[in-house]
């Protein structure tokens, strides 16, 4: 006698061969849906603020730290910066990352040939700055307010960090030392000017031809009116921001600080030098270009 029982418990539920292939799509698909949503579910609490890609946020980021404290408290001093604080505030911006064809700092075999021309050669290009297919160097690194000894200790800084032994040049006496009494004179001064028929000319950098301000400030060796140097012309900048009014307290805030992301990924060194008055007068000729 057969067993009924014994049959059924022994028997598949796939009983055509349509359930098979429903069987063996579901066995491949559920899967795959589930490593989807174990995928997400992990990835979800870790999505990026587009914010954070800002240009403006990405050169907050790369920022030197400690560069304006650096460079106001010794000027206010009238104390001269070193050669690795001139680096930090004002070099470092290139140098450190070999950037628009500038030396980088610690590539012995790219200072070989330049540090063979000797320090003087060294020093000259970088106070006059440098024009070449290779790359640009504005004068004094873009802060025009640096003594030919900083630019020179800044050179001897960067160079013996990258396989010279160059020693640093005397360091002069502090230019605070010779405005003292000057200022100190000042007051007993000021009874004749109020009694004076005609007062003092009151005309501001602002004032001035911004043309010349630009190459003042050693803006024209990484800039043009009409065309790309190494950074954008000043018709791009101007075409770019027409009609945008906070374009030039934007772009005053830039000059100071430095940035990068907007016209590439060349940096802008921070010029934290250049007074506001002379920055407004730039800025409002860039934007007044055609």
């Amino acid at each position: 006698m057969q067993d009924a029982g014994f049959e059924h418990a022994h028997s598949s539920p796939i009983k055509t061969w349509q359930q098979l292939v429903v069987v063996v799509a579901l066995a491949f698909v559920i899967p795959v849906i589930g490593i989807i949503l174990l995928t997400q579910f992990i990835t979800s609490e870790k999505k990026t603020d587009p914010a954070t890609l800002a240009p403006e946020a990405v050169a907050a980021r790369i920022q030197p730290v400690a560069r304006v404290e650096f460079a106001d408290a010794k000027a206010a001093a009238g104390v001269l910066k070193s050669g690795e604080e001139t680096y930090k505030a004002v070099c470092a911006a290139c140098h450190a990352q070999g950037i628009a064809g500038a030396l980088k700092v610690g590539d012995n075999a790219a200072w070989a040939a330049h540090i063979k021309e000797g320090l003087a050669a060294l020093a000259k290009n970088a106070i006059n700055g440098v024009q070449s297919p290779k790359g640009v160097m504005p004068p004094r690194g873009g802060n025009s307010t640096l003594s030919d000894w900083e630019v020179t200790a800044a050179v001897v800084y960067m160079a013996n960090q990258s396989g010279a032994t160059f020693k640093e040049p005397a360091k002069p006496a502090a230019p605070a030392a010779a405005a003292a009494p000057a200022a100190a004179a000042a007051p007993a001064a000021a009874p004749a000017q109020v009694a004076g028929a005609a007062a003092p000319s009151t005309a501001t950098p602002a004032a001035a031809d911004a043309s010349a301000l630009l190459q003042k400030n050693g803006c024209l060796a990484c800039h043009a009116l009409d065309k790309k140097v190494l950074g954008p012309s000043y018709n791009e900048v101007a075409a770019k921001y027409a009609g945008d009014e906070n374009a030039a307290a934007m772009l005053e805030k830039k000059v100071k600080a430095g940035g990068v992301g907007v016209w590439g990924q060349v940096p802008m060194p921070p010029n934290p030098a250049v007074s506001d008055a002379d920055l407004q007068a730039m800025v409002q000729y860039i934007l007044a270009q055609k």
